[in-house]
């Protein structure tokens, strides 16, 4: 794949603001892996959301002033960069240009779009985008008839077929954050997501290989075939498979795992594979693959709504709370980030009241204003 330097760069200051769809940042995401350049220029942005003294900074930015310092650093550009969009976000994007600090964070856009704008579609509702431009809610039941598409979606399901499909037919299926959803595809592997997640399909699998691309998190119980193996794509490596039951988590490289039930399942990155018996998982550690037992109980509670964290970071935590709550996530120190805990957190529950739960059993205090929740 080719990358333009300054079109990447503009996605990577997207994907630091947290107003990126997820189809850009997939594209982020293996610019970052296969450009040595580009990851150091991302690994340098994300030094400067590490700087002192910033956890104030966002919410008292004068995003006039911070663009009045950006637009003459832009006006020789002959790109415009990607985030013209919000000037909060051109603000965000102009401390970075000019040195200022950053706030150190955790940062989901509320309105960010997930590939069409907001005009075409509610970007809190599960939708389907096809390889034409089109685009279908699943939030309510109905019947989908869209060249060479057909099937029945339900609120939290979509079952389908393609006889007619070519093979540069395909889709991509989009969960927003506080959804979960289930996809059945043509070969009967069925597909549970989680919040803030996309999976890229083809309507049909052809004769060689069936082949998927996930951002986020899914449980996959994948159809045996014997003659066609099972690719999980991801941003980080490749999970190969022959038939069986088995977690991936890949909403960036850092987080990359996956954990296998039943079957048997490989993990590619690179030139480094690792095969898995149940019971195991792989986890990345510095671009390198690494295998170790997981508790099926923790790992696969997102399912049932929970999420069981035994010795978590409050920053792996505010991570769950910004996907399944759809908030802003802000520490006033970046220590706090760091500090663990042990407990659950229940996506059914009210917002207040998982933040009571954490403040009686962490002494952490949280604070949740406009859509922005403060941990001090």
């Amino acid at each position: 794949m080719e990358y333009k330097e300054e079109y990447i760069k503009g996605l990577l200051f997207e994907k630091m603001a947290g107003t990126i769809s997820d189809g850009d940042d997939t594209i982020a995401e293996k610019a970052i892996a296969d450009i040595p350049e580009i990851k150091a220029y991302w690994l340098k942005l994300k030094t400067k959301m590490d700087e002192p003294g910033a956890a104030t900074f966002l919410s008292s930015l004068d995003e006039k002033a911070a663009w009045q310092k950006l637009s003459p650093k832009l006006a020789d550009q002959k790109t415009k960069p990607l985030f013209y969009r919000n000037l909060k976000y051109i603000a965000v994007a102009a401390t970075l240009l000019i040195g200022m600090p950053l706030v150190w964070h955790f940062y989901a856009d509320k309105g960010s779009s997930h590939g069409p704008s907001p005009s075409a579609i509610q970007t809190n509702q599960v939708y389907l985008k096809t390889s034409d431009g089109r685009t279908i809610e699943l939030n309510t039941d109905r019947n989908i008839n869209q060249n060479g598409l057909n099937g029945q979606a339900r609120a939290n399901e979509l079952t389908y077929h393609a006889d007619q499909a070519t093979d540069a037919d395909q889709a991509t299926l989009y969960v927003p954050a506080t959804k979960d959803y289930k996809i059945r595809l043509p070969d009967g592997t069925q597909v549970w997501m989680n919040s803030a997640s996309t999976l890229k399909f083809p309507y049909n699998f052809n004769q060689q290989i069936r082949e998927v691309y996930l951002t986020g998190e899914a449980y996959f119980e994948v159809a045996h075939e014997k003659k066609r193996k099972f690719i999980v794509h991801t941003a980080f490596a490749d999970v190969q498979v022959h038939g069986t039951s088995f977690n991936v988590n890949a909403y960036d490289q850092v987080s990359f795992s996956t954990a296998l039930v039943e079957g048997s399942v490989s993990a590619v990155k690179d030139r480094q594979l690792i095969d898995l018996k149940p019971g195991e998982q792989v986890n990345a550690i510095r671009d390198r693959l690494t295998k170790q037992p997981f508790d099926a109980q923790e790992l696969l509670s997102w399912r049932k709504g929970l999420y069981y964290f035994h010795n978590r970071s409050l920053g792996d935590i505010a991570r769950v709370l910004r996907r399944w709550f759809d908030v802003k996530v802000v520490f006033s120190t970046p220590d706090l980030a760091e500090q663990t805990f042990t407990g659950e957190v229940n996506k059914t529950m009210p917002l207040k009241v998982v933040l009571s739960n954490l403040e009686l059993s962490s002494g952490i205090r949280a604070q949740l204003k406009n859509g922005i929740l403060i941990f001090k």
